[in-house]
């Protein structure tokens, strides 16, 4: 009996296994590109280290510090230091992270480090926009999307992301 010695072409178990490796390579890298948790995270632990920088500078400098979050803003003014030590620093988020609380939020530090305003939760996220909003309108309610919650305690100021 006569055998066929064709060298010219793969075998099906040949082709079958590379497509199956390739197939196994994509299911583990995949993932890794995308960075969308990473953006919300890094900017929620961001936001943490500057209102703790605000906190510390209103107890430093003995006097009121404030910090303001505008709604549906990608960029945010870390406090300048009374004494110009530290100028005023406008940070950007990450791609696609916007501020998502339906409004503007100023949290306030006194001389003791103590928040001025009552305990405050407020949002960002990617993914989402807020429509305008007028302050005669109805009640503003969240947006949809991946939200990352941070939230500054009365009088500790604690500030936690959640």
């Amino acid at each position: 009996m006569k055998f066929l010695h064709n060298k010219n072409g793969f075998t099906l178990i040949e082709i079958i296994s590379v497509i199956l490796v390739i197939g196994v390579l994509g299911a583990v890298a995949l993932p890794m590109f995308d960075s969308t948790g990473i953006d919300d995270s890094m900017a929620a632990n961001t936001i943490q280290a500057d209102i703790q920088y605000a906190q510390e500078l209103a107890m430093t400098r003995d006097q009121n510090v404030s910090i303001t979050f505008l709604r549906n803003s990608v960029t945010y003014d870390v406090p300048a230091d009374p004494n110009g030590v530290y100028p005023l620093e406008t940070r950007t988020l990450p791609r696609n992270v916007v501020i998502a609380h339906p409004l503007t939020t100023t949290i306030t530090f006194n001389s003791f480090g103590e928040k001025v305003n009552p305990t405050e939760t407020f949002y960002i996220g990617s993914g989402v926009s807020l429509a305008p909003w007028n302050p005669g309108d109805p009640p503003l309610t969240l947006p949809a999307g991946n939200l990352t919650a941070i939230t500054v305690e009365q009088v500790t100021g604690r500030v936690t992301v959640s």
